[in-house]
């Protein structure tokens, strides 16, 4: 489970990344840059879920 969870924290910091260069370098790359960071606070949200639901049982 805390593999999971580092891997949703490693996710959401490349989705940060790539959405904080396109927007300086405004570009498109699939998905506009908030796209990019409204998914970055997603797999944050779900880490942090997964988190407190193992520390409960």
């Amino acid at each position: 489970m805390r593999t999971l969870c580092w891997l949703l924290i490693g996710l959401a910091a490349l989705a940060f990344t790539v959405g904080a260069t396109i927007a300086f370098r405004h570009q498109v790359f699939l998905l506009e840059p908030v796209g990019y960071w409204r998914g970055a606070v997603g797999f944050l949200l779900f880490a942090i879920a997964l988190r407190m639901m193992d520390s409960r049982a």
